[in-house]
């Protein structure tokens, strides 16, 4: 078995860095600054705020992938003045007018959002207007279907920070959990990922539960219990999106992409439980490695095992843990 300590050491791990964290910081910030001030687009900019997984605070450290880094992701929600008289294609294309004309180079125009690349971070810039027909929601330009489409990235920072409070604290731990665990085993598997991960957690977690390592535990059988059918039928699953009602989170996966999603949660379910029985220390950790790769290391040495001659030559009785400890449940925050 794991410690709670492994599992927390891990989530550091894990974790973006501090240097990541700041260039993410600067760049949007300096980006979100320079259009809200923009010559003529200020006019059509009312505000904006950021969306995905640094807003919920799921993000993980950026893969690497053949030795080098990729970039992380910002996801920045532009609210505009435009109305649904306006064509998406216009606003995308406007959009990425005025950011090019701020010094940006690198600039992709995508289905609803435009990606601006810089050398050490992407930001995906996604115009929206409030939703006329609901007070709390939003639509969001498609350029491919020429059509608004309803969305509400506000409304799933909210529910993320509620769901996180119910499971005192615990939800976001383990979307990160989940989040590199699927990375590792299906680094080029389209979908599932990133928000429908989390909505999922969010219905079969155990919100009860502390320890990391049964949380997970829990959530595989859970998963693995609850879609058998849906996989052999070869169909996949409906959830609907919890901030709008009528969308299936999983509307955009295909049956085989939740097949190879459900074998691994099948497979991986069996092998978690084998190492939470395995009493050789070592042996258990190799299976944790099979299970979230090399970055699952053994426990820290405790505090009493360090050299008692480096507290005693300072003259005074103390001894020091080898690495910084964080907080359980406590993950860091991105601004």
């Amino acid at each position: 078995m794991a410690t709670q300590q492994q599992f927390i050491d891990f989530l550091s791990e894990i974790e973006p860095s501090p240097t990541t964290k700041s260039v993410c910081t600067s760049a949007h910030n300096n980006l979100r600054a320079k259009l809200e001030a923009h010559a003529t687009y200020r006019h059509i900019h009312v505000s904006t705020y950021l969306s995905g997984s640094y807003a919920r605070n799921t993000a993980l450290r950026p893969r690497q992938a053949n030795g080098t880094m990729r970039r992380p992701d910002v996801d920045i929600i532009v609210v505009t003045n435009y109305s649904t008289s306006d064509r998406p294609s216009n606003v995308i294309s406007t959009l990425r007018r005025a950011v090019k004309s701020l010094g940006y180079t690198e600039i992709e125009a995508n289905r609803r959002s435009i990606c601006v690349s810089l050398g050490s971070v992407e930001m995906d810039l996604v115009p929206v207007i409030p939703n006329p027909w609901q007070t709390d929601g939003w639509l969001i330009a498609d350029k491919s279907e020429e059509q608004w489409l309803v969305t509400n990235p506000r409304g799933h920072n909210q529910w993320a920070s509620a769901v996180n409070k119910k499971a005192n604290g615990n939800f976001i731990p383990l979307v990160k959990l989940v989040k590199w665990w699927r990375r590792e085993n299906l680094p080029h598997l389209r979908r599932p990922k990133g928000f429908i991960l989390e909505t999922l957690v969010a219905k079969h977690m155990d919100y009860k539960e502390s320890s990391y390592e049964e949380l997970f535990a829990k959530l595989l059988e859970s998963i693995r219990d609850e879609y058998m059918w849906t996989v052999r039928l070869g169909q996949v699953p409906s959830l609907e999106d919890p901030s709008v009602p009528g969308n299936n989170v999983f509307s955009r996966v295909k049956p085989e992409e939740f097949k190879r999603f459900y074998e691994l949660v099948e497979a991986h379910a069996i092998l978690v439980r084998r190492a939470q029985q395995e009493a050789d220390a070592d042996k258990a950790l190799a299976l944790w490695q099979r299970v979230f790769g090399d970055r699952f290391r053994k426990p820290a040495p405790k505090a009493s095992t360090l050299r008692p001659a480096i507290a005693s030559s300072a003259g005074l009785g103390l001894t020091f843990p080898g690495i910084a400890v964080v907080p359980p449940n406590k993950p860091a925050g991105f601004a």
